[in-house]
C-alpha cells in the first residue's frame, strides 16, 4: 500500500505537469520530446523513489490533442527500473489525465492469473486556474477476483480540490512562480487511510513541488521538479 501511494502521488504530480502544459489549453503547452524529473522524498527528505517523464508524441484525433507520454520509475539507489506509457487529452480547454495512468506497473503484476477489472472518474483541469476556484473531483476503483471470489477492492478518492493561491517555489529545477492547489485522498481497502495534499504548479512549467500530510497533519512525503528540458 505505502508504495502504491508513493507511485499514485508521483504520477499526479506528472499528470499535472500535463494538465498544465496542454497545448490546446489556454496558455498551457507541452510539446513532443519535453522531459520532467522528479524526486520523492520521505517526511525527513530521504530519497525514496524517482519518476522520469518524457512526451513521446503529440497528435489530434477529432477536436482532441493526445499527448503518448513515457514514465521511467527507479527506486533510491537509481535501481529497479520500471517503465509504463500513457496517454492524456486535451479537449473543449479541459486537460484529462486518466486515473488508470497512475497504476504502479509493478505492482499490477501481483494480479497476472487473476480477473481484475478498473473503473476510474478523470482528473480534470480547466483551462486557467485561479484563487478561489474550485475543481472536478477524481475517483479509480480497482477489484480483483479469482473463480468468483474477491480477494480486493482498493479505492482511491480525490476530493475537495481547490486553488488556493498563489506562492514562489524553489526547487532543484529552479525557483517559479506557482499556484497553490489543496485536495483530500482518500484511500479504503481493508481499512481506510486518510490524506491532504498541496501541489504547486507554474503555468509555463507544470508541477513544481507536491507535498503529502497525514489526517494529524504531519508531513508524510514531498515530491520536487528536479529536471526540466523543453
Amino acid at each position: 500500500m505505502k508504495n502504491f501511494k508513493i507511485v499514485f502521488v508521483s504520477i499526479l504530480a506528472v499528470g499535472l505537469k500535463g494538465a498544465v502544459m496542454a497545448q490546446d489549453c489556454s496558455y498551457y503547452s507541452l510539446s513532443e520530446g519535453m522531459v520532467a524529473a522528479y524526486q520523492n522524498q520521505d517526511a525527513k527528505g530521504k530519497v525514496t523513489s524517482t519518476n522520469r517523464s518524457t512526451c513521446l508524441n503529440v497528435s489530434k484525433v477529432g477536436n482532441a490533442t493526445i499527448y503518448q507520454m513515457k514514465s521511467d520509475y527507479t527506486d533510491a539507489k537509481n535501481k529497479n527500473q520500471t517503465s509504463r506509457e500513457y496517454k492524456m487529452r486535451c479537449e473543449g480547454g479541459e486537460f484529462y489525465v486518466d486515473m488508470q495512468s497512475m497504476l504502479d506497473p509493478k505492482s499490477m503484476e501481483a494480479f497476472k492469473g487473476i480477473e481484475v477489472s478498473v473503473d476510474s472518474k478523470d482528473l480534470i483541469f480547466p483551462s486557467g486556474l485561479a484563487a478561489g476556484q474550485v475543481l472536478p473531483d477524481a475517483s479509480i476503483t480497482i477489484s480483483a477476483a479469482s473463480g468468483g471470489v474477491s480477494l480486493l477492492n482498493l479505492v482511491i478518492n480525490i476530493t475537495n480540490r481547490q486553488v488556493v493561491g498563489t506562492e514562489t517555489v524553489t526547487v532543484p529545477a529552479g525557483t517559479f512562480e506557482c499556484v497553490k492547489i489543496t485536495y483530500d485522498v482518500e484511500t479504503k481497502m481493508m481499512f481506510k487511510i486518510y490524506a491532504t495534499v498541496t501541489e504547486y504548479v507554474n503555468m509555463g512549467v507544470g508541477n513544481v513541488k507536491t507535498e503529502t500530510f497525514d489526517k494529524k497533519g504531519n508531513l508524510s512525503g514531498t515530491t520536487l521538479l528536479v529536471e526540466l528540458k523543453q
